[in-house]
């Protein structure tokens, strides 16, 4: 079969080839760049080979694995349609950014480091969405979020490239480490890494429901930071710092599509006690993705950098998915899951056009204020023709690709979810055509800035349009391939095109819209007084938009400064406790051992002082008790010498003798133990 070897191939090919482009690179410029766009084209065409080995009509998933770190932990590959969908958008996707930044990125240095991160940026991502165990995905989410700060601050010489490139480091590694725990409790419980034994084990009841829903809620904190979701959203808007080609890759099909497809992932998992689930998790992940919808729109409404308003974009319409993704309440069947996976193809094309325009805008202009535009149609009808296709396409105007998809997610929110969800939805469509509008309006309508009458703008590179006109005609196609995409990835019921245009959302849905387009006419258009008053920097209202709802300023003044004053606590305990007190104990003991030293060493003198004069005295009684000795043995001499001469003459003396020798050896004894005994 060839998906045998294509689904390993897929990813392990663009890896391995960004190893060689430094060395294709010293063969000259236009070799490196032919190998590139090779490689992109050869991995584009790769994942398209995997499309009818995923059908649901060949029975599900198909999981090949191969050795890796034990029996236990192997490396493997997961091909079903969610694997495979977000497979083929990676490979398109990485194929028209390779394309689009020969032109836009032609200047520019170090692109040998660059296309270098770019095809490992690819080979990641794929490797994220066709992954068959945790583990293996992990080390690829790192690996994607690697390339992404790699990139972001690709512009090494500029401070606000790196700082923000350090922000989304800093950011990301939250959600990392919220996954990681994730993976863990799921090893620690079931000793496997691998989603087909999670499946068994969730069906033969093995993994506890309290488990489950920890596990849940630690994957979501990983999709939030991932796919820049309320509070972890702000990094999205910093990462602009990065050339315009990967901010359209990074929105498009990278970075910001893990954590949905991380969401999709894990509900086809936990399908069997998704029941489990529905109680606290699922409903958290639609008001997460409903509140983030909004404010991400409001946002865009009033930024002035063209890339902050795609930026913001972005984060609205991740909003949606993750919206969508919680209605999912049948896992795959549920219409909800579909329409966020639907939406994540429609919101590819349509920003991924966006920011591929905005690039030729910028090169164009050299500046992201849009206030310095305007008027820009005449000088570039090509771009302004293909951005009316992405603003139309963005606000969910019929017969363009979020027109089916956004409709699909109004319709599962507004079957699964509350009321005020059902508002705030609406709402935030609203606002999605009015940015869209303002969008439009600020950049080619008007008269032009002074500004662009000193540059003399023109048309962006055909190379540069190209890539944009693909996805301008993806845009107008994708959303009548809503039944053929609702066949394959194997929903039960998708409604259908018809329904799209007569339901009762799709009236609700232009009815809101002619409020919102008015407000923008009076605002930039007619320049109405209150609108301009609405507009001013004093109003508290635009002052809360402008500072992006002070999200950076809580996390710069209060929780960076809290981990700094608890860092320094920690780092001032260290020091006195762990550094000045053992110093401190230390002099301490040696101190007191010095003073007991020096009294036993006082006390020692003393006591051998003592015990050599004792000695001396003892010494000296001896001496006088061997005197004496000596005296009296002396005297017994003598009196035995004399007692012995008169024994000569008598028995009687004789007996006078014996008894005076005997005494004499009894009195010697004596004294003999009273010398050793002194």
């Amino acid at each position: 079969m060839l998906a045998d070897v294509t689904s390993w191939l897929v990813w392990i090919f663009p890896l391995v080839s960004s190893v060689f482009v430094p060395l294709i690179a010293r063969a000259g410029e236009k070799a490196r760049n032919a190998f590139v766009i090779g490689v992109t084209a050869v991995t584009a065409s790769l994942a398209l080979t995997l499309i009818p080995a995923a059908s649901s009509g060949e029975g599900g998933a198909i999981n090949l694995v191969a050795p890796w770190i034990s029996q236990a932990i192997t490396a493997g590959v997961y091909i079903d349609p969610l694997s495979v969908l977000f497979t083929c958008l990676v490979g398109f996707f990485g194929l028209i950014i390779a394309i689009y930044s020969l032109g836009y990125m032609k200047h520019e240095e170090n692109l040998t480091r660059y296309y270098f991160y770019l095809l490992l940026f690819i080979g990641s991502m794929i490797g994220l969405v066709i992954s068959d165990n945790f583990l293996q995905l992990f080390i690829f989410w790192e690996m994607v979020g690697l390339c992404s700060y790699s990139l972001i601050s690709f512009w090494n010489n500029r401070p606000e490239s790196v700082k923000a490139g350090n922000k989304v480091f800093i950011m990301t590694r939250i959600g990392d480490a919220s996954l990681l725990a994730a993976v863990g409790i799921l090893y620690a419980s079931l000793n496997t890494f691998s989603f087909h034994g999670t499946i068994t084990a969730i069906l033969n009841g093995t993994l506890p429901s309290s488990t489950l829903t920890v596990v849940a809620f630690l994957v979501l904190g990983g999709a939030i930071a991932k796919s820049a979701q309320l509070p972890l959203h702000t990094w999205l808007y910093s990462a602009m710092e990065a050339p315009t080609s990967i901010s359209a890759l990074l929105h498009a099909a990278t970075m910001v599509k893990a954590g949905v497809y991380l969401i999709a992932r894990f509900i086809l998992i936990a399908a069997p006690m998704i029941a489990v689930l529905e109680g606290s998790w699922l409903p958290t992940v639609a008001w997460i993705g409903v509140l983030t919808a909004f404010l991400g729109a409001t946002m865009a409404l009033y930024t002035p950098d063209i890339k902050g308003v795609l930026a913001y974009s972005t984060v609205s319409q991740l909003g949606f998915m993750m919206a969508a993704l919680g209605t999912s309440l049948a896992a795959s069947e549920s219409l909800g899951w579909f329409a966020s996976l639907f939406h994540t193809m429609s919101h590819a094309f349509f920003e991924g056009l966006g920011f591929l325009l905005a690039g030729g805008i910028i090169h164009a202009l050299g500046t992201r204020d849009m206030r310095l535009m305007g008027g820009l149609r005449k000088a570039m009808p090509v771009t302004y023709a293909l951005a009316i296709i992405m603003i139309l396409t963005t606000s969910g105007l019929p017969p363009f690709a979020a027109f089916f998809s956004k409709g699909l997610i109004i319709t599962s929110i507004t079957e699964e979810g509350s009321l005020l969800q059902v508002i705030l939805i609406y709402a935030t469509t609203a606002i999605t055509f009015a940015y869209s509008l303002r969008f439009v309006k600020l950049i080619f309508l008007g008269k032009e800035s002074e500004h662009l009458q000193k540059l003399h703008p023109h048309e962006a590179p055909k190379i540069m349009l190209a890539p944009a006109f693909v996805l301008a005609v993806a845009c107008l196609i994708w959303g009548f391939l809503e039944p053929w995409l609702g066949s394959y990835m194997g929903v039960a019921e998708v409604p259908s095109l018809l329904s799209s245009f007569v339901g009762l959302e799709t009236a609700i849905f232009a009815v809101i819209l002619i409020p919102a387009g008015l407000l923008i006419y009076a605002a930039y258009w007619k320049n109405y007084s209150i609108m301009n008053s609405l507009r001013s920097a004093s109003n508290p209202l635009a002052k809360l938009l402008s500072h992006g709802y002070f999200f950076d300023d809580f996390y710069e003044k209060v929780v960076a400064k809290g981990v700094m004053l608890f860092s320094r606590g920690v780092k001032f305990f260290e020091v006195v406790f762990l550094e000045i007190f053992p110093m401190v104990f230390a002099n301490m003991v040696i101190r007191f051992a010095g003073g007991v030293h020096k009294y036993f060493e006082a006390a020692a003198d003393q006591l051998l002082t003592v015990i050599a004069g004792r000695t001396v005295d003892s010494a000296a009684k001896v001496k006088t008790l061997d005197s004496l000795a000596d005296r009296f043995l002396d005297i017994i001499a003598r009196h035995t010498l004399r007692s012995a001469s008169r024994a000569e003459g008598s028995s009687s003396s004789l007996q006078h003798y014996l008894a005076a020798a005997l005494l004499g050896f009894i009195v010697l004894v004596i004294l003999l133990i009273i010398s050793v005994g002194v």
